[in-house]
């Protein structure tokens, strides 16, 4: 919102009365004109905002794999290669929960927007991504190549762990089930639509911190 702000000027000073004619004498002088008021200051502009904390790249991988993704180690391996590919800076780890550790303690909390490998903002900041509903589903990869389907999560969209079954804490397809996310939503489902058997071969979605 602009917010105009009015400078408030003095007025002018009033002129001073003539000087009353003596008697028998030469007539007064007229008095000196009263000097104008000083012109009001005008109102400090506002500061401006913070600076906006720097976006943070999301993307979902072009490779798929069953629940067998190594765990911690192995799914942000596969985050940290697909980046390193495309040329994008900074570490990636996935949107991946176990029974015990959430995402929302492996992944860094921004306070700042969370943006698609084209610049489309899908958060605002953290807050904003835990609250049910992105601004724009996460369906580009690191190249920026448009990917569908379902993506490994183990993750509620508050980012706490589904707490149900995760295939091993995500090492094993052999048997058991995981929760999934799809890349065509921006409801909850985005992170939590089905739970699918832990041999499903699925995508990852990657979070840069």
């Amino acid at each position: 919102m602009l917010v105009f702000l009015m400078a408030c000027g003095s007025t002018d000073g009033s002129g001073g009365s003539g000087g009353s004619a003596g008697v028998g004498g030469e007539s007064g002088s007229g008095g000196s004109a009263g000097a104008g008021g000083d012109g009001g200051t005008g109102g400090s502009g506002g500061m401006g905002g913070g600076v906006e904390p720097e976006a943070l790249v999301v993307f979902v991988t072009s490779s798929i794999q069953t629940a067998a993704l190594g765990g911690f180690d192995g799914a942000d391996a596969t985050c940290a290669g697909e980046a390193t590919s495309a040329g994008l800076e900074g570490e990636f780890k996935a949107w991946l929960s176990t029974l015990d550790t959430a995402a929302a303690d492996r992944l860094t909390q921004s306070s700042g927007p969370y943006v698609l490998t084209d610049g489309t903002r899908i958060a605002d900041n953290w807050n904003d991504l835990i609250d049910n509903q992105l601004l724009a589903p996460i369906n580009l990869d690191a190249m920026g190549r448009s990917q569908g389907g379902d993506v490994w999560t183990g993750t509620l969209p508050s980012g706490q762990p589904y707490e149900e079954d995760d295939c091993a804490g995500y090492t094993s397809d052999s048997a058991g089930k995981g929760l999934c996310g799809s890349t065509g939503s921006t409801g909850s489902s985005w992170s939590a639509a089905t739970d699918p058997p832990c041999r499903t071969r699925l995508r990852l979605f990657c979070f840069e911190q």
